[in-house]
């Protein structure tokens, strides 16, 4: 095999580790939201917002809320509050590493 074929040979099989990766990850999500008695439960309460820390992993933060968050930008995510309507929780990640977090108000109607 040529440099150039174990190049392509290569890159070929980073893409389908990433994909498996991205597979398992997603398949873990499902696991933990299916695991839910109600639905109400993936969202996030104040309680697991306090045990969230900079420095998780978005699959741990789903671990601990329950569900995953709805993605609003590249690297943010957003949980709906489990009891109110008017409050969310915000979560930026970078490099799958949360940085920032912040407790949004909501006004208006709901999208639930």
């Amino acid at each position: 095999m040529n440099k150039k074929g174990f190049y392509v040979f290569l890159s070929i099989c980073l893409v389908m580790l990433l994909t498996m990766l991205i597979t398992a990850c997603q398949d873990e999500v499902l696991e933990i939201e299916e695991s839910n008695t109600y639905v109400w439960q993936k969202y996030m309460n104040e309680e697991e917002y306090k045990e969230v820390k900079e420095g998780m992993s978005y699959l741990d933060v789903v671990r601990i809320s329950g569900g995953a968050g709805q993605q609003i930008n590249n690297g943010t995510y957003e949980w709906n509050d489990e009891i109110l309507l008017t409050k969310g929780y915000r979560l930026k990640f970078e490099d799958d590493v949360l940085v920032k977090k912040e407790i949004v108000e909501r006004k208006g109607k709901s999208k639930r």
